[in-house]
């Protein structure tokens, strides 16, 4: 991925991720996979790039008022 200043932000958000423009404008960047790499995409305003990363399961058990688990 071409990064033009260098800044490459992490998403946890997938297709689309948004972000607070350089403008001060709300923009969304559509995120591809290519070459079966991770998705990633770039804002075509401020140049910033960003890379997915899949959410990781949290590591402590959860617990409902009937006591059903939730991971």
């Amino acid at each position: 991925m071409a990064e033009l200043n260098g800044v490459v932000r992490t998403v946890y958000d997938f297709p689309v991720a948004g972000h607070v423009c350089s403008d001060g404008s709300v923009r969304y960047v559509k995120l591809v996979r290519k070459n079966g790499s991770q998705p990633q995409g770039t804002c075509a305003h401020c140049q910033t790039s960003f890379q997915y990363v899949k959410p990781k399961p949290s590591p402590v058990r959860h617990y409902d008022g009937e006591g059903v688990t939730h991971f």
